[in-house]
C-alpha cells in the first residue's frame, strides 16, 4: 500500500488550532461582556449599601436635635471586585464624600417674621423688620461613586434634612425632610469641611456643636406677615412643592427672588399666620474647621414677676444663650448684675460665672426697709453702666414685688411673713432659776416653710452660755436639749457639754446630736424652747432679759427668707422699747465698697441714753463694731446690715437694711 500521498496529520493540527481558537474567543468574550456585567452588579449592589449608610448618616445629623452627642458613622466609599483567576479586573472603584456649601455665607437657611414674647424677644424680633431675618449658614454632603462599569449612578446628597439620589434627569427622595411638622419647627444646620475619598470605609464623626432641648415659642406679628423660611437648597422649589400637601400648616411653597449660588436655588417656605409654632434650633459640626457659636443673648429663667414679703429672698435665674437658642457652656462668661437706681433691696452678689448648664442664680434680698412695690433687678453679659437698656439683648431687667413682711424687725404686728408673737416667757427646766427661754412664731409666709438656722445673741454680754442639764442619753424633747423647736415636724439641736453664745445653730447639723430641720406648715406655729443661759458659769434668771433672734428658712415654692426680733420675757411693753433707725451712705463708685453708718436717727421713748451694736456681715450677731456712727466700714454690695440699740434697762429693738 502507498501511503506518500497521505496527508490525514494535518487534520490533528487544524482541529487544534481551531481548539485554540475557540478558547481564545471564549476568554475574550467572557473578559469582555462577562466581567463587565458581574462588575457592573458589583458596582450597582454598593451603591444601593452606601445609600442605606448615608441614611444612617443624615439621621445622625438631624438626631442631634435635643441635645445629642458625638455620633461616628461609617461609610464604605468603593469596593472590591471578586478575585478571578483567568480574567482581569480593572482598579477597584472609589468615591467621595465632601461638604459643600459649609464655607460660604450664601448657603444659608434664614428665619423671618418671628416674635418672641418675653427676654428672648430682645433677640428675635428683630426678624420683623422689613429684609431682615435671623441667617444661619449651613450646606450638604455630597456623595460622589466613581464606578468603572456603573456609569449612570446617582450622587447622593444631604441637604436640609432632605437625602435624596441626583440622577442627571431627575432626583429620587430617600429621607424626607424634617424642618416642619404640624407647630413643630427643627431646623438644622451643617458645619465644618469634610472632603474625603477612598476605595475603602471611612469614618464620618457628627457632633454637636449648639444643641439643646430649649424650644422658643414664636408667632407671626400678624396675618399679613407670615413666618417665612428662606432655604439655600440644591433642589429646585418644585421638589418642594410637597410640603403644601403633606404639611397643614404649610400655606405656599415659592422660588424666592433671592440671589442663590451657582447650583443653588433659594425656597421660600410660608407658614399659616395664625398658628404658633414651637421653634428648635441646632448645630452640627462634620469633618475640620468646625466653629462654635458665640453668645447672643441673655434671658430670665425663674423670679421675673416673684413677690416676695421683707426680710424674705428669692432666687433669679438666668440664661446666657447662643443665635440658636441653646445654652453657651463656656465657663469664661460672667453676667453682672444690680439693683436699678429707683428700688430697694439688694443681690446676694454683683457678678456670677455660667455653670455647666449656661446659667446663673442670683439672690434678691430684701429686708424691713426694702421699699414696698416693684423693684427692678438688672442684669447684664456686658457690663452694667448708666446706660443701662434692658431691650437690648445682652441685658435682661426682671421685676420683683415686695409687700409687708408684717411689723418690721420685731415682727411683733402685720398680717405676713414670720410673725413673733410676743409672748416670750422664762421658764425653769427644774422648778428652780427659769434660765430657760420658751416663745412661739406663726407661719403668715403663705406657704410651708423649712427652718434651717437660729441665731442667738443676748443682749448682755455677760450671758455667754447655753446648756441644758439633762443627760444626752434621754430622748430629745423640750428642755432637754439646748434648741428644741415643736412645728409640724420638730427639730432640736443638743451640744454635749453646752455651747458658747452668741452663735448661729444649724438645725440639722450642728452640735453632738441633733434631728432634721423643723416644717411649719402654712398659718402654723412653732415653738422654740432654749435651755438653759447661764452668766459667770451659772444658770441665770432670763426674766426681762433680751435675746435677739434670727430665723432662717426656705420657702417651700423655692427662695429662702429670715426674720430678726428681740424675745424679752416678762420685759418692756412696746412703749418701754427705743425705736432702731440708722442711714447709710458713701462718697459715691469712687468709695470702694466703704460705707458709712449713722444711728443717730434711732430714739428711746424715754429720752435714755442707747447702745448701739452692729452686725456688719449677715450673720444675725451683734459682735462685729459698737458706736452710734461707723465710718469707711468695708462691707461688700448686697450685705445685709443690722443694727441693735439697747436701752439701759436692756430693752432693745433692731433693724436691717440692705447695703446698696
Amino acid at each position: 500500500m502507498d501511503f506518500t500521498g497521505d496527508e490525514r496529520g494535518q487534520s490533528v493540527q487544524i482541529g487544534a488550532v481551531l481548539l485554540f481558537a475557540v478558547l481564545i474567543l471564549a476568554f475574550s468574550s467572557y473578559q469582555a461582556f462577562v466581567v463587565p456585567e458581574q462588575n457592573r452588579e458589583v458596582e450597582f449592589n454598593h451603591n444601593q449599601q452606601v445609600q442605606f449608610q448615608l441614611q444612617d448618616l443624615r439621621n445622625a445629623v438631624v438626631s442631634q436635635s435635643g441635645g445629642g452627642s458625638l455620633t461616628a458613622v461609617s461609610v464604605t466609599l468603593g469596593t472590591n471586585y471578586p478575585s478571578r483567576a483567568v480574567a482581569v479586573n480593572p482598579g477597584p472603584p472609589s468615591g467621595s464624600l465632601r461638604t459643600n456649601g459649609t464655607a460660604t455665607d450664601a448657603v444659608n437657611l434664614t428665619v423671618r417674621n418671628a416674635t418672641v414674647t418675653g427676654e428672648t424677644g430682645d433677640f428675635w424680633n428683630v426678624t420683623t423688620q422689613p429684609g431682615q431675618g435671623r441667617v444661619y449658614s449651613t450646606g450638604s454632603i455630597v456623595y460622589d461613586p466613581s464606578y468603572n462599569v456603573y456609569t449612570t449612578p446617582p450622587q447622593t446628597v444631604y441637604d436640609q434634612t432632605m437625602l435624596y439620589n441626583d440622577f442627571r434627569t431627575a432626583q429620587l427622595t430617600m429621607a424626607n425632610q424634617s424642618l416642619v411638622d404640624g407647630t413643630q419647627i427643627s431646623l438644622v444646620t451643617l458645619n465644618g469641611s469634610l472632603d474625603r475619598a477612598s476605595s475603602g470605609s471611612v469614618s464620618v464623626d457628627v457632633r454637636p456643636i449648639s444643641s439643646s432641648t430649649r424650644e422658643v415659642q414664636i408667632d407671626a406679628p400678624d396675618d399679613d406677615s407670615p413666618i417665612t423660611l428662606l432655604l439655600v437648597t440644591r433642589r429646585a422649589p418644585a421638589q418642594w412643592e410637597f410640603l403644601e400637601t403633606t404639611q397643614s400648616k404649610v400655606t405656599a411653597v415659592e422660588d424666592a427672588p433671592t440671589p442663590a449660588p451657582p447650583g443653588y436655588h433659594t425656597v421660600l417656605v410660608k407658614l399659616d399666620p395664625g398658628e404658633t409654632y414651637q421653634l428648635q434650633m441646632t448645630k452640627v459640626g462634620v469633618g475640620n474647621r468646625r466653629t462654635s457659636e458665640p453668645v447672643a443673648y441673655l434671658t430670665d429663667i425663674e423670679g421675673d414677676g416673684k413677690t416676695v414679703s421683707r426680710g424674705e429672698t428669692t432666687e433669679l435665674v438666668l440664661e446666657v444663650r447662643d443665635a440658636y437658642n441653646n445654652p453657651t457652656v463656656r465657663e469664661s462668661i460672667t453676667v453682672e448684675g444690680g439693683v436699678d437706681g429707683g428700688s430697694g433691696g439688694s443681690l446676694d452678689r454683683n457678678e456670677a460665672t455660667i455653670n455647666g448648664d449656661g446659667r446663673v442664680t442670683f439672690e434678691y434680698q430684701t429686708s424691713d426697709s426694702t421699699p414696698l412695690g416693684t423693684n427692678q433687678l438688672n442684669f447684664s453679659i456686658q457690663g452694667l453702666d448708666g446706660t443701662f437698656d434692658g431691650s437690648t439683648p445682652e441685658n435682661v431687667s426682671m421685676d420683683v414685688s415686695v409687700t409687708d413682711g408684717g411689723g418690721g424687725s420685731d415682727g411683733g404686728s402685720g398680717n405676713s411673713g414670720l410673725i413673733y408673737n410676743e409672748d416670750a416667757v422664762a421658764v425653769a427646766s427644774d422648778g428652780s432659776t427659769e434660765s430657760g427661754v420658751r416663745f412661739t412664731v406663726t407661719n403668715e409666709v403663705g406657704e410651708s416653710i423649712e427652718i434651717t438656722t437660729v441665731a442667738i445673741d443676748p443682749v448682755d454680754d455677760d450671758i455667754d452660755y447655753l446648756s441644758d442639764t439633762v443627760s444626752n442619753y434621754l430622748p430629745p424633747a423640750p428642755q432637754r436639749n439646748e434648741l428644741y423647736i415643736e412645728a409640724d415636724t420638730d427639730g432640736h439641736t443638743d451640744f454635749g457639754g453646752g455651747a458658747d453664745i452668741p452663735r448661729t445653730v444649724d438645725v440639722d447639723d450642728d452640735g453632738d446630736l441633733n434631728g432634721q430641720n423643723p416644717v411649719m406648715s402654712d398659718t402654723s406655729s412653732a415653738t422654740f424652747h432654749l435651755f438653759e443661759f447661764e452668766r459667770f458659769g451659772s444658770r441665770t434668771d432670763m426674766s426681762g432679759e433680751s435675746v435677739t433672734i434670727t430665723v432662717t428658712y426656705e420657702r417651700a415654692s423655692g427662695g429662702t427668707g429670715s426674720k430678726m426680733f428681740t424675745v424679752t420675757p416678762g420685759g418692756a411693753s412696746e412703749s418701754q422699747r427705743p425705736n432702731a433707725e440708722f442711714t447709710i451712705s458713701s462718697d459715691g463708685p469712687q468709695s470702694n465698697d466703704k460705707w458709712d453708718f449713722d444711728a443717730g436717727s434711732s430714739s428711746d421713748p424715754q429720752g435714755d441714753s442707747l447702745d448701739y451694736e452692729w452686725d456688719l456681715d449677715g450673720d444675725g450677731l451683734f459682735d462685729d463694731e459698737t458706736g452710734q456712727t461707723l465710718q469707711s466700714e468695708k462691707v461688700s454690695s448686697g450685705t445685709t446690715v443690722s443694727l441693735r440699740v439697747v436701752d439701759p434697762a436692756g430693752n432693745a429693738d433692731t433693724i436691717r437694711k440692705d447695703v446698696p
